[in-house]
């Protein structure tokens, strides 16, 4: 009888038992520490933030953002500074002004007669009829290279692009191919897919 009773015991706190009963029962009380995708959200143009009357002093602001690869990051910013509560702080994100001088020489695209750089959106189209034989990309800076069949000697070509997140390309010789370095303006997530003549990148 008392057999019975402790297996009967036994199987009852199996079967209410938490899997892991090292983490809360409170799901909502989780802070995710990374995703897999990072979900697109509005541009940020501006927001306000009020002190309440009693604040004086800022003394630092803590920024968490959520990186390409969905991983999240926490910065504090240092500012120890007076602030007056009666006026908002303005958060937005200022957009550098480029000069005209060095607008003249920047484009959207680039040509070095056997192939051509087209920029759309997040999208580069290298357009060529030579075959591409290879591409994969590089770190700081961040860069694409694709490879394709060229047997012309040529100098060097580097064009500086006003096509955010491209900022420049370069295709040089290398006895039987040629190279497209394209380099990005920071690290995104990136595909490259062959086209009928070509290939098109895109950076995410």
């Amino acid at each position: 009888m008392n057999k019975s009773l402790c297996v009967t015991l036994i199987l009852a706190c199996a079967t209410f038992a938490r899997e892991n009963p090292f983490f809360s029962t409170d799901e909502s009380s989780s802070i995710p520490i990374s995703s897999n995708a990072v979900v697109h959200k509005p541009p940020l143009s501006s927001m306000t933030y009020s002190f309440p009357d009693q604040a004086r002093v800022l003394k630092e602001a803590t920024f968490t953002f959520q990186n390409v690869d969905g991983s999240f990051e926490t910065r504090k910013l240092q500012i120890d500074q007076s602030i007056d509560w009666r006026h908002p702080l303005v958060l937005s994100q200022y957009a550098n002004q480029t000069t005209p001088s060095t607008a003249a020489n920047r484009s959207s695209h680039a040509d070095n007669g056997f192939i051509q750089f087209v920029h759309a959106g997040n999208k580069i189209s290298l357009l060529t009829k030579d075959p591409i034989l290879r591409s994969f990309s590089l770190g700081d800076p961040s860069s694409i290279i694709i490879d394709f069949v060229h047997s012309t000697t040529f100098n060097t070509y580097e064009k500086n692009l006003a096509a955010s997140p491209y900022s420049t390309v370069k295709v040089t010789y290398h006895g039987k191919f040629a190279r497209a370095v394209i380099t990005l303006d920071g690290r995104y997530t990136c595909s490259v897919s062959k086209i009928a003549q070509g290939a098109n990148v895109l950076c995410k």
